[in-house]
């Protein structure tokens, strides 16, 4: 069965479970990126419960400051789907592709809030006096070497909208992305 997911170092979509090869780049998949992969697919890992989104719109939060209303479309076929997430990431622009934890995720990726007090499981909740329904991902919240903390990841539009995250920061993408 071919488990989609998309290759780490270029972000190309990669569908065929048998190789071992990125047919872009040519970018051999390490055996912990095609565990993630198979078990972002089938939905659990690291990543349970985190998708790839495009940003709608973005509006200021009247009398608070730092704070925007964001709708994320999260999958494609159905934009009924959007969510909406207050935040106070930098960088917020529609158009751009984000990485999104939603209700049920726990960030920092992969921790486990039973033993690490930095855990938090995403839910719904009321920011600033909003709705919100998820976070938009930083680097160091899916466990990324690099890139800045507080700047939601941009991601080019090969990543899939609706499919996971890539397992480690793409090459290519700058410091505060």
């Amino acid at each position: 069965m071919a488990i989609p997911f998309n290759c780490p170092e270029c972000g190309a979509a990669w569908d065929d479970d048998t190789s071992e090869f990125c047919m872009d780049c040519g970018h051999e998949m390490s055996q912990e990126e095609r565990d993630q992969a198979a078990a972002c697919a089938n939905g659990g890992g690291k990543y349970e419960n985190y998708v790839v989104g495009i940003v709608e719109s973005v509006e200021d939060v009247p009398k608070k400051a730092k704070l925007k209303v964001v709708e994320v479309m999260i999958e494609k076929d159905n934009p009924d789907l959007n969510v909406t997430i207050v935040t106070n990431a930098k960088h917020v622009n529609k158009g751009i592709r984000v990485v999104v934890a939603l209700p049920g995720a726990i960030v920092p990726a992969g921790s486990n809030p039973d033993e690490d007090d930095n855990a938090v499981i995403v839910k719904k909740t009321s920011v600033g006096g909003k709705a919100s329904s998820g976070m938009l991902c930083d680097s160091p919240m899916l466990g990324w070497v690099g890139g800045a903390a507080g700047v939601a990841v941009k991601l080019d539009d090969t990543f899939a909208v609706g499919g996971p995250p890539p397992a480690a920061r793409p090459a290519g993408l700058s410091k505060t992305d």
